[in-house]
């Protein structure tokens, strides 16, 4: 529905919730239409961090058809990191197992469906999948560097599992943060602005609701709660409207 798709590989790659262990709440919505509620937590004790998060259809969605995935990736000391997720759409299942090891130059896959796809998907280039972060590495990195006063940019090589895409993050300043944004966050923040670019994995046929890449802004709002930087709203928009996910007031 309408690059929901693209929007939650966004929000993924930008969540940056508090260390102390409590779940962050989402609502993700498309103009007055619910389309689905996101958890997440993070646990940091050294050596190890772990990120995890549960989404879920809500509204509208669960007429068209009802979706429910989990992920959790755990970084490890000395760079080693995996995700692991499970997904549900429909009566269709699939389980996932993405293994970056040091001694290893391109990240290990292991992916269960239970049904074969209905579309195809685009090619990954040879060796386009060496080098790459997992989903969580960006927000980790521009979170620090807002906490240490640093701006909102950076690039990166990112791969899930199954797709392979760049990010391009530009700093747009200082901002009053939007309306309906908790008051636990404060008044300021800071606007980053977000260029995703897809090197393979995604589908390749064209729907109803398809734009160019050119068509879609992707825009992101961080807060600070309690010391540590949070994303307050994640926005795409497209020639058919915006998908935006609010933070929720704890």
């Amino acid at each position: 529905m309408l690059r929901i798709g693209q929007f939650l590989i966004l929000l993924l790659s930008f969540e940056a919730p508090a260390s102390d262990g409590k779940i962050l709440h989402y609502e993700i919505d498309w103009g007055p239409v619910i389309l689905a509620d996101l958890e997440m937590e993070l646990l940091a004790e050294d050596p190890i961090r772990s990120v995890k998060v549960n989404i879920a259809s809500r509204g509208v969605t669960t007429w068209i058809s009802e979706f429910q995935s989990k992920l959790e990736i755990v970084m490890l000391k000395g760079g080693a990191r995996i995700l692991d997720g499970t997904g549900k759409w429909g009566d269709s299942l699939s389980n996932i197992t993405v293994s970056w090891l040091p001694d290893q130059s391109e990240p290990l896959v292991d992916l269960y469906r239970s049904k074969p796809r209905k579309y195809a998907l685009t090619p990954l280039p040879p060796g386009s999948t060496g080098g790459t972060v997992d989903p969580f590495t960006p927000l980790f990195e521009i979170s620090a560097k807002l906490a240490q006063g640093g701006a909102c940019k950076g690039d990166y090589r990112v791969f899930d599992g199954v797709r392979r895409y760049d990010l391009v993050i530009t700093n747009g300043g200082q901002v009053s943060l939007p309306d309906g944004t908790p008051s636990v966050v404060g008044e300021i923040g800071f606007v980053c602005d977000v260029e995703l670019t897809k090197i393979g994995g995604f589908s390749a046929r064209r729907g109803l609701f398809s734009s160019s890449e050119a068509e879609i802004t992707r825009t992101v709002w961080f807060g600070n709660l309690r010391n540590h930087w949070i994303p307050v709203r994640v926005e795409v928009n497209s020639p058919f409207g915006a998908i935006v996910a609010r933070f929720i007031e704890p």
